[in-house]
């Protein structure tokens, strides 16, 4: 049948045209007969976006005007070989027919396609909620336990719906519960940390008020001195002025006292080295105390910081592990998914299931000599 053939009333001008893709190049009416079967094919799909069989037959429909397209297209191509003469005219009616197909083509798949940029959407902002529980749960060094548990509130009160997130719900709910836990921890940490530099600051200040009650005590020591003292020089005076009239007697008691003075004296100095060699081992001790407390507290904020440290790393190299892996499913897909298409290009009327299991069967190795490169 060449590209004059006749189609008979009744004829199935879709049949017709896949026996003979040319006859709708030099016919402007046969194209139109076949583009209003092939639309009113389409108009019967029931657009049905929330099973994967109902988004399979639309692409599946789409996939098919694509393929009459391209059966024509290279029907074309034929002609402009053989029939030279007519290049001009295939050449329009191609233009025309590719115009058309693709643009039907598109309309069929516009359900599919909005639906595929709702699902990127929804995918996104799944991801900024699980990159947002990610980066709580680091704690930096100007986290205060106030700022943990503000945050930790912000990520426990965050709801997971289930519905909105899919098939990344598990990795939603796993990048949550390991901030929550992170968070519990640092705050503990944190806690722990200021609870132990009050008791510091509270040691420092009964040293402070240690010493100045120490000071407090050498100054109404030397008062007391001070007011002996004069008690001493008035005591003098008195003997003085008496020791005109007194005799002997009155110098050897003089002379008693001052003896019994300065045993009084050494007996006095002997206490105070006493309780100042008392308060300076006391002050030492307690010295001795605070420096202890504060290089335990040090050792273990430098416990911590490794472990945080340590899991931190552990953390960015499994993701950088699965970013490769991902890498490598989206590659592999890629390839099978051109190959498919190749194939089906190839096949003509070969259905995409068709096309799918052969390339699978190359990857599978199945089919001799036949290899796909990644």
């Amino acid at each position: 049948m060449n590209a004059q053939t006749k189609i008979e009333p009744g004829a199935d001008i879709i049949v017709a045209v896949e026996a003979t893709p040319q006859i709708v190049l030099l016919d402007a009416e046969k194209f139109d007969l076949f583009y209003d079967r092939v639309r009113a094919e389409t108009a019967g799909i029931v657009v049905d976006l929330s099973t994967k069989k109902g988004r399979d037959e639309v692409r599946a429909m789409a996939a098919k005007v694509t393929r009459s397209k391209t059966m024509i297209d290279k029907a074309g191509l034929a002609l402009t070989k053989s029939w030279r003469d007519q290049t001009t005219q295939v050449n329009a009616a191609r233009k025309e027919i590719e115009t058309k197909l693709d643009a039907l083509a598109d309309e069929v798949r516009r359900p599919l396609t909005e639906w595929e940029e709702t699902e990127k959407a929804r995918v996104a902002l799944c991801q900024t909620t699980i990159d947002a529980f990610k980066r709580a749960a680091v704690v930096t060094l100007e986290d205060t336990a106030a700022t943990v548990r503000e945050r930790g509130k912000e990520v426990w009160v965050q709801e997971i719906d289930p519905a909105q997130f899919g098939d990344m719900l598990d990795e939603a709910v796993a990048a949550k519960d390991t901030a929550v836990v992170s968070l519990k921890a640092a705050l503990a940490r944190l806690m722990r940390e200021e609870e132990e530099r009050a008791e510091l600051e509270k040691l420092r200040a009964e040293k402070v008020e240690a010493e100045r009650i120490e000071a407090e005590r050498i100054a109404t020591e030397e008062a007391a001195q001070r007011a002996a003292e004069e008690v001493q020089r008035r005591q003098e005076e008195a003997a003085a002025a008496e020791k005109a009239k007194a005799d002997r007697e009155a110098e050897i008691a003089a002379q008693a006292e001052q003896r019994a003075k300065d045993d009084a004296e050494r007996a006095a100095q002997v206490e105070r080295d006493r309780i100042q060699r008392e308060h300076d081992e006391a002050i030492a001790a307690e010295r001795r105390r605070a420096e202890e407390a504060e290089a335990a507290m040090q050792a273990e904020r430098d416990r911590v910081a490794k472990v945080e440290v340590d899991r931190q790393a552990a953390i960015a190299a499994e993701a950088a592990e699965q970013a490769k892996r991902d890498k490598n499913r989206a590659h592999r897909s890629q390839i099978m998914g051109e190959a498919k298409i190749a194939i089906m290009a190839a096949g003509k009327a070969l259905h995409e299931d068709a096309a799918i299991a052969i390339v699978k069967a190359i990857v599978a190795g199945q089919i001799p000599h036949v290899t796909l490169r990644f």
